[in-house]
């Protein structure tokens, strides 16, 4: 094995995300790839810097053999994870994996060197940088939501970590990450930035529930390597040629930057909590779950945390994502619907606001009152 790395998990005041601009950009896809870059658009990105990139079709470029037709997604990975080669080795190698079992994602493209990335000095930080396939679509945050389409994720989610059972990677196996469920307990180092009272008793509360209630337990659960980031950002969507102009499809998955060998009760819980924050509405996780338990059978005992587990991550969105406003004021991939609703979803689950309707957290029995009509 050699020498073990050190855990990198984020401290603190560290500023991680890589800073470059659009002119820097291009003349690096340039040096690495040997594309003229026609157009040049910023996407979205928490720690990482992503942006989609078309070729100049008047350049002709003999590096690339096959050339993506929807252009393609550079990315510049954050110093942090930059470190930790292995990581970058297995998402590379994981998206290769899904392609090759008919799951639509990203592809990896080798630079002029012949690899699938290489580590750059930017603004005199090491970052990882690397070239993908565009995938196609929409994001299902920009279409209309439909009980169906929920359904149809939780069916897609089970199915995906049903086909990673068998994917393994040595850089996963120590991975550390703060935005991984298993470091819910690290958020002690960050609940500082929670200023009101009533809100940092909450997540106080979950925290320490989190600790007796799931840490315990965790030898327990079936785990295995995950995606670690369903949210509304990363799954794309798409119609049927003919299809109601409403009628949206999950088509494929984007980023995998959070993957992790992990818990597969933690990728449900994760799934379920940005689906309700997509909707405002804490039945929407219900939805998720019945499609996901068609696909992928969920022990008692796993369902008895996902209360604890989805009001865990609703409170790691809102501490991280305060504390990274407050390191990046212009971050706009945080000020999203989770800033919006979060704590008042948290409310509910935890119950501080009684819904006189009956209990819309028992996700069980709406997962199968849906089975049951559908």
């Amino acid at each position: 094995m050699g020498d073990r790395k050190p855990s990198l998990v984020l401290e603190p005041g560290t500023v991680i995300k890589p800073v470059i601009d659009h002119e820097e950009v291009k003349l690096l896809v340039e040096r690495l790839y040997g594309i003229s870059v026609l157009e040049l658009t910023e996407l979205n990105g928490y720690d990482d810097k992503n942006y989609k990139i078309i070729e100049d079709p008047n350049v002709k470029n003999p590096l690339i053999v096959n050339h993506s037709p929807y252009g393609y997604v550079l990315k510049i990975m954050n110093s942090m994870d930059s470190q930790n080669l292995g990581v970058v080795e297995a998402q590379n190698e994981i998206m290769n994996y899904l392609t090759t079992r008919s799951v639509t994602c990203p592809k990896p493209v080798r630079n002029v060197f012949g690899h699938l990335y290489s580590l750059e000095i930017i603004s005199g930080k090491r970052h990882a940088v690397r070239l993908l396939e565009y995938v196609p679509g929409e994001l299902l945050k920009d279409v209309p939501r439909s009980e169906a389409l929920f359904y149809q994720l939780g069916e897609f989610v089970a199915n995906l970590d049903n086909k990673l059972q068998n994917f393994n990677h040595s850089g996963l196996v120590e991975r550390e990450h703060i935005w991984m469920l298993s470091k819910v307990p690290d958020l002690d180092n960050f609940k500082y930035v929670i200023k009101d009272a009533e809100k940092l008793d909450l997540a106080e509360e979950v925290i320490e529930e989190y600790k007796y209630a799931v840490v315990p337990r965790l030898e327990e659960l079936e785990k295995g390597v995950i995606h670690g980031d369903v949210n509304e950002m990363n799954i794309i969507v798409g119609l049927k040629p003919g299809e109601n102009k409403t009628d949206y499809r999950v088509t494929g998955i984007i980023d995998f930057g959070d993957i992790q060998y992990s818990y597969y009760v933690f990728e449900l819980a994760i799934s379920m909590t940005y689906m309700m924050l997509l909707t405002g509405d804490l039945r929407t996780a219900g939805i998720v779950l019945a499609g996901y338990t068609v696909n992928r059978r969920l022990p008692d005992d796993e369902y008895r945390l996902l209360k604890t587990l989805i009001s865990a991550r609703l409170v790691q969105s809102l501490i991280l994502g305060a504390y990274t406003i407050e390191q990046d004021p212009n971050n706009t991939y945080v000020t999203s619907t989770e800033k919006a609703n979060g704590w008042e979803l948290l409310r509910r689950i935890r119950k501080t606001k009684p819904n006189p309707e009956g209990d819309d957290t028992d996700w069980k029995t709406i997962a199968t009152e849906y089975l049951t009509r559908s």
